[in-house]
């Protein structure tokens, strides 16, 4: 819905491109390409925004200036005059994209596309080129969280910690977690860490035997654990409450 064919960057590149595109006529497009797409939702008063359900939390996007911006109209020679910068670094980040070039089917010549890059366009083809990286290479994340929106020391604003946290999926695996059972060991890892907990005249048996002795002496509600053919399982918190 958003980079695929004719979705909403699609929708926003052909809308820049038009002599009266406008954010109005973008928005309305969108309402009714995308009506009955359980992803997409049109808020309940105005005409200037759309929600998009994300899988964490719905994000709400206001098209307010949208086109201008996709169009990207900085002028040629201030692009120019960047390019000629003396700092590597500069040079880089403000690289002027050529426009490709087609052979003319009339004149059999090549003929290059007047048509500016936008940065819809851009975006996209950065995406496709980071996603392409993603899967070539093993990928470690590191999560950091914005306690507060000045961005000062000791300040912690819950509500904006807990929306993070909310789209970045950490809430959902802890549910996910909650209702599993996390935590699980081998039975003859278990019986040898814990058999001390019961009398030495218990402690006979194969290991899955007295593993059942640990745990029925130490936990009563059965919902707490699940024995399986080569492991037991628990609940999160159940191994640190009880053993």
């Amino acid at each position: 819905m958003i980079e695929g064919r004719l979705g909403i960057l699609d929708m926003l590149d052909e809308e820049s491109r038009l002599p009266s595109g406008a954010d109005g006529s973008y928005i309305t497009k969108l309402y009714q390409k995308f009506e009955k797409d359980k992803f997409f939702a049109k808020p309940r008063f105005g005409q200037t925004a759309f929600t998009v359900k994300h899988y964490a939390c719905d994000v709400t996007y206001e098209v307010e200036g949208f086109i201008d911006k996709n169009k990207d109209t900085v002028a040629e020679e201030q692009l120019q005059v960047l390019q000629e910068s003396s700092m590597p670094f500069v040079v880089e980040i403000t690289k002027i994209e050529k426009a490709p070039e087609v052979v003319d089917a009339r004149t059999k010549r090549f003929s290059s596309i007047s048509k500016k890059p936008t940065l819809g366009s851009i975006f996209k083809e950065s995406l496709i080129s980071l996603m392409a990286t993603i899967h070539e290479t093993e990928v470690n994340y590191i999560r950091c969280i914005k306690p507060n929106e000045a961005k000062v020391a000791f300040a912690f604003e819950a509500p904006m910690v807990m929306a993070q946290l909310r789209a970045c999926g950490v809430l959902e695996t802890i549910r996910i977690s909650n209702a599993g059972y996390p935590s699980r060991y081998v039975f003859s890892d278990f019986a040898s860490r814990y058999y001390l907990l019961v009398h030495s005249k218990e402690r006979k048996g194969d290991r899955k035997a007295l593993t059942m002795k640990i745990v029925n002496k130490l936990i009563t509600e059965e919902d707490k654990y699940q024995v399986g053919k080569s492991k037991i399982f628990f609940r999160a918190g159940q191994v640190i409450l009880h053993f």
